[in-house]
């Protein structure tokens, strides 16, 4: 079935069956088109349909009755949250299985880190039937592997010639890749196989789109944009094309140039590149250019030699070929003594972002030093002898830094001239750029409560840094503000410093319409006793690797606290199957 994707269909097959997609141009010449459609994905239909037989297998497991073929559809939410979010989500899921709550999950929902853990999990179509193995592979990969440089070299050179550029490109092969220790080349789509089969729960992926965030539109709805293995797209809007185009080219909805599909690394650097404020993030990178530019990129003597550094065109090692650029020799060649000028400048700039203190120039001068730079470099990049790709890497990579570009693609709505009350700012760009959604609301409620997903009970784990229920909070506002039934938050003085409990229920009463939702905070007094601001201080968002002793600990607290709430899980379970 994993033919049967949504969100891009010829115009004729549409009129009649508007799920179902045309695979190919159609002989009339009609290619792809973007679909407005407020339902579920024909593909995503064939998965949760499946899914619905193991889910009353499950209940029966349980010794839990109900209405005939009216199985609840219960969703886990993981927040984000860095290694944390995605070592808490594997623990979390581990204890699910062990407690036989997994199979009665429909919907699996992830925002930044967390959904880390779901990308490698779906690599195996019987996942959530093999928790142990799983669990024990992706534990080796994070204590024991090390990273793959030659392969992430490889990957940005190959960025690096895309029309379209962002830092999430460098952010996926270096930061994710080395907090991962893996650089997953699957792509999306192909994880149709381990949703139809109806063997796991279906995953669900969170991105918001960059305009609403940084223009300050608290609760938009058109902010939230979803990936799955059939189709991606904004809920809001409802529209969507075909997750294997996604990024390719779109003119009022019709496909005008194709693009690869986009693979799972990339993706998890696009989910996940909100780990830190802006400063942060500078740094890393900076941080990553210099190493680079001063060839000591690794730290980690098993990973030195590596081959990351080795430059093919003029055998340089560290960045040489940076030198080799920006050499006298080469300056003298140049005709164009305006552009050798403003060559020497970009090399000053080099030198002060490589080798000054990062405290003393701030992002905003960084940027402006190296905007003024960039403006002659392209052809410099194209026609002066001995550069090399390690140059264009920084190239690139500086100058997304110094726009701030993140999650930059073709935006599949422009132009767009059909109904759907799109707003003309977001029609009109030719991209868009797709975030870390732990920027709007660190738990990716808006995806699951859209009534044609309609979610009766959601498990929300929550794996964030500071207050555990800020998610639930932003979610009434967001809900209040919107008029989506959610249940009432109250939250007792104190408890956002220090929870008292491993979950809280909020309950909807009587109506049928508010879904019940289970939160937990994945540090408590029930499960770390006194000491839940020891562990938050252990485990911080901007960690990139853990030992194997704290990913133990780690798996661990996430796995009691599924374990000291079952007899409340399963009293929920209950409650929505019975109603």
């Amino acid at each position: 079935m994993a033919a049967l994707e949504a969100g891009l269909c010829c115009m004729e097959r549409h009129e009649k069956r508007p799920e179902v997609p045309c695979e190919k141009p159609c002989a009339s010449g009609t290619g792809p088109k973007v679909v407005l459609d407020k339902e579920l994905s024909q593909g995503e239909k064939v998965a949760t349909n499946a899914r619905r037989k193991e889910v009353s297998k499950c209940f029966q497991r349980l010794g839990i009755t109900g209405r005939q073929d009216h199985e609840p559809v219960i969703a886990v939410l993981g927040s984000g949250g860095g290694l944390r979010a995605m070592i808490g989500l594997l623990g979390t899921l581990r204890e699910l299985a062990d407690q036989d709550f997994l199979d009665a999950i429909t919907y699996l929902c992830g925002t930044s880190g967390s959904t880390w853990c779901m990308a490698s999990l779906y690599d195996s179509d019987m996942w959530s039937k093999s928790m142990k193995e799983m669990e024990q592979k992706v534990c080796n990969r994070l204590t024991k592997t090390a990273c793959n440089w030659v392969k992430a070299w490889e990957k940005l050179q190959e960025t690096s010639k895309e029309k379209v550029q962002s830092l999430t490109n460098i952010w996926a092969y270096i930061i994710i890749h080395k907090m991962t220790r893996e650089i997953n080349e699957q792509k999306m789509s192909s994880h149709q196989a381990a949703c139809e089969n109806g063997r796991n729960p279906y995953p669900v992926y969170s991105a918001v789109e960059k305009s609403n965030v940084t223009k300050k539109r608290p609760n938009e709805p058109g902010t939230w944009f979803e990936f799955t293995p059939h189709r991606s797209g904004f809920p809001a809007y409802k529209t969507f094309v075909d997750t294997r185009l996604m990024g390719s080219e779109f003119t009022n909805g019709e496909l005008k140039n194709e693009a690869p599909e986009k693979n799972l690394c990339y993706l998890q650097g696009l989910w996940g590149s909100a780990l830190a404020c802006k400063e942060e993030i500078w740094n890393t990178v900076i941080d990553f250019l210099r190493d680079v530019f001063t060839g000591s990129r690794c730290s980690d003597t098993a990973e030195q030699g590596a081959g990351l550094y080795s430059c093919p065109e003029c055998n340089c090692q560290g960045c040489k070929g940076v030198g080799i650029l920006l050499s006298d020799e080469n300056l003298l060649k140049m005709k164009d003594p305006h552009k050798a000028q403003r060559l020497r400048h970009l090399a000053h700039v080099l030198k002060e972002i490589m080798e000054r203190d990062l405290e003393e120039m701030s992002s905003e001068t960084i940027s402006k030093e190296v905007e003024y730079t960039l403006e002659v470099l392209q052809d410099t990049l194209n026609n002066t002898t001995g550069t090399c790709e390690m140059f264009k890497v920084i190239y690139h990579a500086l100058a997304c830094l110094a726009n701030w570009e993140w999650g930059t693609t073709h935006n599949f709505l422009y132009n767009w001239k059909r109904s759907g009350g799109i707003p003309k700012d977001l029609t009109n760009q030719r991209y868009i750029c797709l975030i870390d959604a732990g920027l709007e609301i660190n738990s990716a409620y808006p995806l699951m409560l859209p009534p044609h997903r309609q979610v009766d009970l959601i498990l929300s784990f929550d794996f964030s840094a500071g207050d555990p229920f800020m998610t639930l909070k932003q979610t009434a506002e967001y809900c209040r503000h919107n008029r989506i039934p959610f249940p009432k938050i109250h939250i007792e003085q104190g408890e956002e410093d220090n929870p008292s409990k491993s979950c809280y229920i909020f309950d909807g009463g009587e109506s049928r319409t508010v879904p019940v939702v289970l939160h937990f905070p994945l540090f408590n007094r029930q499960n770390c006793q006194d000491d839940v601001q020891e562990w938050r201080e252990r485990f911080t968002t901007f960690k990139l690797n853990y030992e194997e002793s704290e990913v133990q600990d780690l798996l661990a607290v996430s796995k009691r606290n599924v374990e000291l709430s079952k007899e409340k899980i399963l009293e929920k379970l209950k409650q929505v199957y019975k109603e």
